[in-house]
């Protein structure tokens, strides 16, 4: 009965989005819709884009929101700030009178698109139903949400929907299933791109999202270094994603704890393995790798082992798949008690870790040494700050 209603109620936030953007589109003809899909870098491909545009375009984005509830919302400009029953009683209001009032003007929506399976509602088809955009960018594929599909092929042949329905295909042609299931006569190729943004350490894969935002900017007419210097000057990633922080024990934190996938954190680490001794991998599980969770994190401490000295995992993930090398516990507030006490002097730490219940932001924040850089990380609203609460309670009751 539940899944029926929210099914229902995906349809009715659909239906009122699918006419909001047909009145941006007649309030202005010329809107470029430019949907960016892939395992890893979404969303970091969207901010960079937004910054090398924003200055020269009209641009709104969809960051925040890339699903099924998301996307419309989006659309829409409503938000849901805890997910409660009265918050979406109130944006079911709030839709129709949204479509009244709602008259800005855009030159360019930046669309991230997210799946997690090949069922609708969560798959790219039901996505194309609310909003189908004239330029897709296609990064790559690896077994982020692999337990919702049978094979890395069925993961990228979804995505590739995207692609395969616009008007103009970006794509990572070095991404081997990137390539197989792009079937578009018209592509260009993302060139990886290094650029020294200020304030940030970006690893390699950042090359790609880079790329990928002057790929756009070039096909949008905006000539390569005006777009470049846009880049450099406006790029800013959210909370918890490569941000730098000063650490106790005149230690340098990499806080990457927003989410975890194999490629990215495989990235993190040979980041990692350039910084000098001594090196602390703090990692936490990384969900929702359906078949590839045993050989993903085996292949993830193998890499652990050659970037760091130190291992400390959190989860049952790596409880079970890393080796004896690494300091295991299931908890994040366990391992953050163990550094405090056995944190090296003058350590670089990278801390990453997937989302629900491994919530690594909150070793980040046990560990800095001003804490008042805890809300530069993510996930610290009341919201979140009471759901981590009530999940540590749990824990720590059921083990008394």
């Amino acid at each position: 009965m539940k899944k029926t209603i929210s099914l229902y109620f995906l349809y009715y936030l659909r239906f009122f989005a699918r006419l909001q953007i047909k009145k941006i589109k007649l309030l202005n003809p010329k809107l470029v819709i430019v949907g960016i899909t892939g395992s890893a870098g979404k969303t970091s491909t969207l901010l960079a884009t937004e910054a090398t545009l924003k200055p020269e375009l009209r641009v709104k984005t969809n960051y925040g929101g890339n699903s099924e509830s998301g996307i419309p919302l989006s659309i829409l400009d409503l938000r849901n700030p805890d997910f409660s029953f009265f918050s979406w009683l109130k944006i079911a209001i709030l839709a129709p009178i949204k479509l009244l009032i709602n008259w800005k003007v855009y030159d360019i929506y930046l669309v991230e698109m997210g799946i997690d399976s090949s069922q609708s509602p969560k798959n790219m088809s039901y996505l194309l139903s609310i909003i189908k955009p004239d330029v897709a960018v296609f990064l790559n594929v690896n077994p982020v949400h692999l337990q919702s599909f049978s094979s890395l092929d069925q993961i990228a042949e979804e995505k590739a929907k995207l692609v395969n329905s616009a008007k103009v295909a970006i794509i990572n042609t070095t991404d081997p299933l990137v390539k197989k299931y792009t079937r578009h006569k018209k592509t260009i190729s993302i060139k990886p791109l290094h650029l020294d943004i200020p304030h940030y350490f970006l690893p390699s894969i950042y090359q790609i999202s880079l790329g990928a935002a002057i790929s756009v900017a070039k096909y949008l007419k905006i000539d390569q270094n005006t777009a470049q210097t846009n880049l450099i000057n406006n790029f800013r990633l959210p909370p918890s994603r490569s941000s730098i922080f000063k650490g106790q024990n005149n230690s340098t934190i990499i806080d990457s704890s927003y989410n975890s996938s194999p490629l990215a954190t495989t990235e993190m680490l040979e980041f990692l393995a350039t910084f000098p001794s001594p090196k602390v991998a703090v990692l936490g599980d990384m969900r929702e790798l359906g078949k590839a969770t045993q050989i993903s994190h085996t292949n993830l401490y193998k890499t652990a082992l050659k970037t760091a000295d130190t291992i400390i995992s959190v989860g049952p993930e790596t409880s079970r798949f890393f080796g004896n090398k690494s300091k295991k516990f299931l908890y994040w507030w366990q391992a953050a008690d163990y550094l405090k006490d056995n944190l090296p002097l003058d350590a670089t730490i990278l801390i990453k870790g997937s989302q629900n219940t491994i919530y690594l932001e909150e070793i980040v924040k046990s560990l800095l040494k001003y804490p008042s850089d805890s809300k530069k990380i993510c996930r610290q609203s009341s919201y979140w700050v009471k759901l981590k609460s009530n999940f540590r309670n749990s824990k720590e009751l059921s083990t008394t």
